[in-house]
């Protein structure tokens, strides 16, 4: 008989608020040190198990065994003592405090007199971090970190609470190729110290590499769990979906027509005004063309999409529209003037969850008099739209009044894009479109990507996934240190390989690697 570390058995929830199903009898067995993926379609249920796990949802049947014993998770603080520990998707981090602030938030070492042992925690953070492999200095702000290094403390802020069990909800979503294969190392770094590692993820071929056994959900309910190695991403593909999917790469066009899109010398500061992140940048995108651009995240990219959506200010340079200087044009102007933007983050930026699906999809929108007159928003109007896009979206939801922050990863980015696709534009900019979205909804917005373009529409495409950008791009641009460094055309012959060379920098030498010690030089005890 096998021995599992975690045994999840006949969990069934149903949410009473609007008697929606997520699950229904769903199973996952675990073995100690091995890496476990859970996959499944946006909805399946794969972060509602987790969150029953991790003690922030109760199940409403179902039992939870734990090393043999059967134990009740009611909040997050008794899933950390029985050693579970959760990366989200969106980090639960306080960018003004530093690593080591954010790591001991709430268990913080104190002294006999009460006082917070500053010195202690970080030196043992800083420990952990080498000996975990994730190399993090304890004194760093947070706010100063990319993406990659921010989830690199959330998996710190896990060991360091003890966990056994780590839970990876989509841990790949917004990294490049290279934070990728640090994190694999990571993973298998823990695993080796007998770490057990549950990995949610769309991304199958990623699955295959890093995963022992998989478990895959649909409609809330288990219907495979095996050896990852005696299955295929085809055979994992139909489990999730009910049927083939398959990709074929983006056949670049000859109908290209003018200019839609161009930016001259563009010179932008970083975020606190203090030295430039986008350095001279020049590029243009016909009509009918999708030009991506690649580059290692921290590069100048979100300054340069901040300058182009009007988010940021515009040092010197500018940027054109249909051949208008749109250099000066508010965020809604340049709305108007034809541009619609995805950003990277659906949550911060790019949705307001606090508000239902019709507020967030008319909310670009509202004042137009497709949903609106002489200042009133029309409701049956703005329903009629809501509806339309929810079904032709495949927006899984039990009804438009719901928040968006109760919706799926998957789901809100379904309403983020919806939302920008739906206003016609002349030029997308597109961020991550199809961060945490499952196999059918990323060919759903490839399809629709390509549509557009074909109807001689401009998409300016920033993914750090080369895969994505590969597969879409007519053009490939590469980023580094703020400037463009190589314009590809994307032929056959094109490898992920050459363009990553660019994408670190030919014309840098690589430095000889330092011994792991992050200690701070001076303590705040």
């Amino acid at each position: 008989m096998q021995n599992y570390i975690l045994e999840m058995k006949n969990i069934h929830k149903i949410y009473s608020v609007n008697n929606v199903t997520a699950l229904k009898n769903a199973t996952l067995k675990l073995e100690k040190g091995k890496v476990h993926a859970l996959v499944g379609e946006n909805g399946a249920g794969k972060t509602t198990l987790m969150k029953i796990l991790y003690g922030i949802e109760k199940m409403d049947s179902g039992e939870i065994m734990l090393r043999g014993k059967d134990v009740k998770i009611d909040n997050a603080k008794t899933a950390f003592e029985l050693g579970i520990g959760m990366v989200h998707q969106h980090f639960k981090l306080i960018d003004d405090f530093n690593i080591a602030e954010n790591i001991s938030l709430g268990i913080e070492k104190k002294n006999k007199y009460g006082m917070i042992e500053f010195k202690k925690i970080q030196n043992e953070i800083s420990d952990l971090s080498c000996k975990s492999g994730l190399d993090l200095d304890p004194c760093t702000k947070v706010g100063d970190l990319s993406i990659g290094e921010k989830q690199k403390v959330e998996i710190l802020r896990t060991l360091y609470r003890g966990a056994e069990i780590i839970i990876l909800d989509e841990p790949t979503s917004v990294l490049t190729e290279q934070e990728i294969q640090r994190l694999f190392n990571t993973i298998k770094m823990l695993k080796n110290q007998g770490k057990t590692i549950i990995f949610i993820s769309h991304k199958l071929e990623e699955v295959k590499k890093i995963s022992d056994q998989i478990t895959v959900l649909r409609n809330g309910e288990t219907v495979f769990t095996g050896d990852t190695a005696r299955t295929n991403i085809e055979e994992i593909s139909r489990l999730m979906v009910g049927e083939n999917i398959t990709f074929e790469k983006l056949k670049c066009t000859d109908k290209k027509g003018e200019n839609i899109f161009s930016i001259d010398e563009l010179y932008v500061k970083d975020m606190e005004d203090q030295y430039f992140k986008v350095k001279g940048i020049s590029l243009n995108i016909k009509a009918g063309e999708i030009v991506g651009l690649a580059g290692v995240d921290g590069n100048g990219q979100k300054e340069l999409i901040r300058a182009i959506t009007g988010l940021s200010k515009i040092e010197k340079g500018s940027v054109f529209l249909n051949k208008k200087n749109i250099s000066d044009y508010s965020t809604r102007m340049r709305r108007e003037a034809g541009m619609s933007y995805i950003p990277k983050d659906r949550v911060m930026e790019g949705s307001s969850p606090e508000s239902n699906i019709l507020e967030n999809e008319i909310s670009t929108k509202y004042f137009k008099d497709d949903v609106s007159k002489n200042g009133w928003i029309n409701r049956e109007k703005s329903l009629d739209l809501t509806k339309f896009l929810i079904k032709e979206y495949d927006i899984k939801t039990p009804g438009i009044n719901i928040m968006v922050g109760m919706l799926s990863g998957g789901n809100i980015q379904k309403v983020v894009i919806s939302r920008e696709l739906s206003s016609e534009p002349e030029l997308l900019i597109a961020c991550e479109p199809t961060w945490g979205l499952d196999i059918r909804s990323q060919k759903f917005v490839y399809d629709q990507l390509e549509k557009i373009r074909n109807e001689g529409k401009s998409i300016f495409l920033i993914s750090g996934n080369l895969d994505e950008i590969m597969y879409l791009s007519d053009r490939i641009l590469v980023i580094f240190d703020g400037e463009i460094v190589k314009n590809f055309d994307n032929h056959d012959d094109l490898t992920k390989m050459e363009i990553g060379k660019y994408m670190m920098g030919l014309h840098i030498e690589e430095k000889p690697e330092k011994e792991c010690d992050n200690r701070c030089t001076e303590s705040t005890d």
